[in-house]
């Protein structure tokens, strides 16, 4: 009798922890099972589906036997789904506020995740498979355009105070993961559709998906380092532990690829863009402490006194900023948050944005209304100076699945 052959990727359905999932499996460079749980949408699942909330993969131990992680989701909550910030606008009454939270009452940057996806099968060869969620993300914006001051960011002319000026919009946004036989990393494509909006000019935002936690050391460490690269410099925290007092450099030049990771211990979750940041497909945000370190940064007039870090908001990604004890300077966090980021004038007609450093060209408003990014995910041992950043810096295909 002939043996069943190995499907190069597989796709199976399963139940994990109670959850109906999509599962994919397949083999990575190294030869060594790794898959991914996507939770689906209905079929008895409680809340709504669309993102990962199991990864698994297998590593060597120091005896060199093949050990296994599984990177499971913290209750209601999971890895990939999308999630956007607005910008913070100037109103009449000289305040700065979300349109959301100033003139709604609501939410600025709901949680992709409770809202209904629907998802299917993208493509289904036998080495390369991937699988795509639609959702409708809510954005509030202006009824009628307006203008930024070139000079603070702000909107020129200041914005009223009138709910009769304002709208909710709707954002299609479409989520494709991807897997590929012999390839580490899976990778996740974000679209966001603008075409529900009249204009630029109307709403203005970030873009933090994918966005989410997973347990991707499988045990309770706390996050020991943070890396990341934005479109100008490397960051890494040089401390034994991240804490709000952890030291810091900001200033090494990156002409590699975006990335962003978190290491606790021997492990490390990181997500990074698969081309070089000379074609990044994602404007960095503005930041005092780009371009320093600890020692130069001064945190108290950038608005955030009493810790060394950047300030939270400084950060080009969203990650274990806001895990971190606001009372305790020297505490610690085992939350296991990572997510993308973006400058927050997506939306808007700016033909350049300034990070702090310099001005970088801008396209917010594409004329195909899409606003499209593919990031690709990271787990596994960390090594010296970050497993995400070395294989951020490999070109070629960066052991990251291709796009669909």
């Amino acid at each position: 009798m002939l043996a069943t052959p190995v499907v190069a990727v597989e796709r199976t359905n399963a139940t994990i922890k109670g959850q109906k999932a999509v599962v994919f499996k397949w083999r990575d460079s190294a030869g060594r099972f790794r898959s991914v749980a996507l939770k689906r949408e209905g079929a008895g699942n409680s809340g709504h589906g669309g993102y990962a909330i199991r990864m698994t993969y297998n590593y060597l131990d120091s005896t060199g036997a093949k050990r296994t992680v599984t990177a499971d989701a913290p209750k209601d909550d999971g890895f990939g789904y999308f999630v956007s910030h607005e910008r913070y606008r100037k109103f009449t009454d000289g305040e700065s506020n979300t349109i959301a939270g100033k003139i709604f009452g609501k939410d600025d940057s709901p949680l992709g995740r409770g809202f209904a996806v629907t998802g299917r099968v993208g493509a289904d060869g036998k080495k390369f498979k991937s699988y795509r969620f639609k959702t409708v993300y809510p954005r509030y914006g202006a009824k009628a355009p307006g203008g930024i001051d070139d000079n603070t960011g702000d909107d020129q002319p200041p914005l009223g105070l009138s709910q009769s000026l304002f709208q909710l919009y709707e954002l299609p946004v479409t989520i494709t993961w991807s897997f590929q036989d012999g390839r580490d990393h899976p990778r996740i494509q974000t679209v966001v559709d603008l075409s529900r909006i009249p204009g630029p000019d109307l709403v203005s935002f970030d873009l933090r998906g994918p966005y989410g936690k997973l347990d991707f050391n499988a045990g309770s460490g706390a996050i020991t380092r943070v890396v990341w690269g934005d479109a100008a410099y490397h960051f890494t925290t040089t401390s034994p532990t991240l804490t709000r007092n952890s030291t810091w450099t900001w200033n090494a030049a990156n002409d590699e690829s975006r990335y962003t990771a978190l290491i606790a211990g021997q492990f490390e979750m990181g997500l990074f863009e698969p081309q070089p940041v000379a074609g990044t497909k994602i404007n960095d945000g503005f930041a005092f402490g780009r371009g320093q370190t600890d020692a130069t940064h001064d945190a108290a007039g950038a608005g955030c006194g009493g810790q060394a870090l950047p300030c939270d908001w400084e950060w080009p990604y969203q990650s274990a900023q806001y895990e971190l004890p606001y009372d305790n300077p020297n505490g610690v966090t085992t939350s296991e948050k990572i997510a993308w980021g973006s400058t927050a004038y997506y939306g808007m007609s700016l033909g350049s944005t300034y990070d702090g450093t310099r001005s970088v060209p801008f396209n917010g408003f594409p004329t195909n209304r899409k606003l499209s990014y593919s990031v690709c995910v990271v787990l596994g041992q960390t090594v010296a100076g970050s497993l995400t950043r070395f294989d951020a810096s490999g070109g070629g295909d960066y052991n990251c699945a291709r796009v669909d």
